[in-house]
């Protein structure tokens, strides 16, 4: 029975990071790492049942509506544990991936400035969302310890050494790095030029925001300046005058409109970059994880074709060594002949290596295609449960873009409109 069957209907699980916080670490003053607070409801009990089980835990809190909120906290490498857990137990799904560790702002020294650990954070909750959808993964027993241990530590622990590593598994592919599947399904053709030119499109639209927050950014700061000189043009108006206060008090009116719309388009860019941007930049990350998926499903059909190849050579050797034309080239034979080997006894005994062979290489390569046929179902399956997840969300994504977009817009028709009746 393979991983995506018998699965019943999928707990609800509504999860949030937030609230990052920087924290000393064990090695004194120079040891620092981030924590982020993780809250969690859902409509499975079993969640609940396994967070009051513990002795020592914080407050109990609620939604307002009776539910109540499960809180733990978490830094980065917990994430990473959890993943390699996932993968570890799960390795015919997709594994939504982790923003990258090794970035710029680690260089930088930056790794602790809140537009890190902001991005980092909403980076964070898009991996719990979409482990949460998941029919497979939402139902691990690993998430479940991950959102409600009050004790992760000693959980860690207590997992030291059980770990495999991969290393088998990158050196075949490293092996078959320039070998491909002779006979690549249709649907799997389509699947990777479906995947290359989303992850085209989302990078694409990725470059066109970033230079659409940098050109807003520098719009909001000239408007900023802007708003400065007029305020220096206010302070120049002194008499005291009706005429000069009607006057400095428009210039006022004025001026503040200018100073919400550098502020307004501040906060867009603020989630153009926060918030949309990182939701791109992990989407191009995530088609990038079914890829490699699809990769693994080719390396176990290039494993399959492989070993019929290799069956298909010995077969063929066998049958030419039956019928007098193989059993080696003529200075061998000669060879043979001089030194007094009995070629017809040569020959009977290769043939029965060779069936020997035939033999072992023939279960070999019923066992590879089994393993190839069943891991091309489970793809299909992880492919179809990406795209559902993509899709929604993409929807979720740009229903929240066109939200502030709105949301901007009416603000500044509000702000202008009162200038303008003001003027």
């Amino acid at each position: 029975m393979t991983e995506h069957e018998d699965i019943k209907e999928t707990p609800h699980l509504s999860i949030l990071v937030s609230d990052p916080q920087k924290q000393r670490g064990d090695q004194g003053k120079t040891s620092f790492y981030v924590t982020y607070q993780i809250s969690t409801k859902t409509n499975d009990k079993s969640y609940y049942e396994a967070f009051h089980k513990q002795e020592s835990r914080s407050e109990e809190s609620s939604d307002g509506a009776g539910l109540e909120i499960i809180v733990v906290h978490r830094r980065y490498s917990d994430f990473l544990l959890l993943q390699s857990i996932l993968s570890q137990d799960h390795p015919t799904c997709v594994i939504p991936p982790l923003p990258d560790k090794k970035v710029f702002q680690y260089i930088a020294g930056d790794r602790f400035s809140q537009s890190f650990t902001q991005k980092r954070c909403h980076s964070l909750q898009n991996f719990l969302r979409r482990i949460s959808e998941h029919p497979v993964l939402s139902k691990s027993h690993i998430l479940m310890t991950f959102l409600t241990s009050g004790d992760w530590d000693a959980y860690r622990r207590s997992l030291s050494g059980t770990l495999n590593g991969s290393k088998e598994e990158v050196s075949d592919t490293f092996m078959n790095a320039f070998k491909s599947v002779h006979n690549q399904t249709e649907e799997f053709v389509e699947i990777k030029e479906k995947s290359d030119k989303l992850d085209h499109n989302v990078s694409k639209i990725d470059k066109v925001f970033h230079r659409v927050v940098k050109r807003q950014d520098s719009i909001s700061d000239d408007y900023l300046k802007f708003s400065a000189n007029l305020q220096d043009l206010q302070e120049l108006v002194s008499n005291s005058t009706a005429e000069d206060e009607n006057l400095r008090s428009k210039v006022k009116l004025f001026n503040d409109g200018v100073s919400q719309l550098s502020y307004g388009l501040k906060d867009l860019s603020k989630f153009l970059e926060y918030e949309y941007i990182v939701d791109l930049k992990d989407l191009e990350h995530y088609i990038d994880m079914v890829n490699q998926t699809v990769k693994m499903k080719d390396q176990k059909q290039i494993d399959y074709e492989e070993l019929s190849n290799y069956l298909t050579r010995s077969i063929n050797e066998k049958n030419n060594l039956i019928s007098g034309y193989g059993g080696g080239n003529f200075f061998t034979s000669k060879l043979e002949e001089l030194a007094g080997i009995n070629q017809e006894a040569a020959r009977r005994e290769k043939i029965l290596k060779l069936e020997t062979k035939i033999t072992s290489l023939t279960g070999e390569v019923e066992n590879a295609k089994e393993v190839a046929d069943a891991f091309e179902r489970e793809v299909l399956k992880e492919v179809a449960i990406f795209e559902e997840i993509k899709t929604k969300e993409l929807k979720t994504s740009l229903t929240s873009l066109a939200d502030n977009q709105i949301e901007f817009y009416k603000k500044m028709v509000d702000v202008w409109t009162k200038v303008e009746e003001g003027l």
